[in-house]
């Protein structure tokens, strides 16, 4: 696993902690934060083994949805259990390993 791999997938799990301890009902000061994460992540990264059930095939078009709320309406997004359970889900995913992921930015070294 490249650099690169590695302090995103630390990130996802300071990410998930933070979201974990984050009240539903609180104010959403990590929202900024997620959404810059997940744009990185769908457009900086393919999917290169997936045992996750919500992520199939090489692309993190799935987020499209989560992304959309997170700038339409961020505070209730972080607020809201449906859009929370899928942050979580790929937070987790990432972090246990079930996501393995590479950069789509470098190009393959020789």
């Amino acid at each position: 696993m490249n650099t690169e791999a590695r302090k995103l997938i630390q990130e996802a799990q300071s990410l998930l902690k933070r979201l974990n301890e984050e009240p539903l009902d609180g104010s959403s000061a990590m929202a900024d934060d997620v959404l810059v994460f997940c744009y990185r992540l769908r457009d900086g990264y393919r999917i290169v083994r997936s045992a996750s059930r919500q992520f199939h095939g090489p692309t993190f078009s799935s987020l499209n949805g989560l992304l959309y709320e997170l700038e339409s309406n961020p505070d209730e997004t972080m607020k809201s259990p449906e859009w929370r359970s899928v942050l979580e889900n790929v937070l987790s995913a990432l972090s246990s390993g079930a996501l393995v992921v590479q950069s789509i930015s470098r190009s393959p070294q020789r």
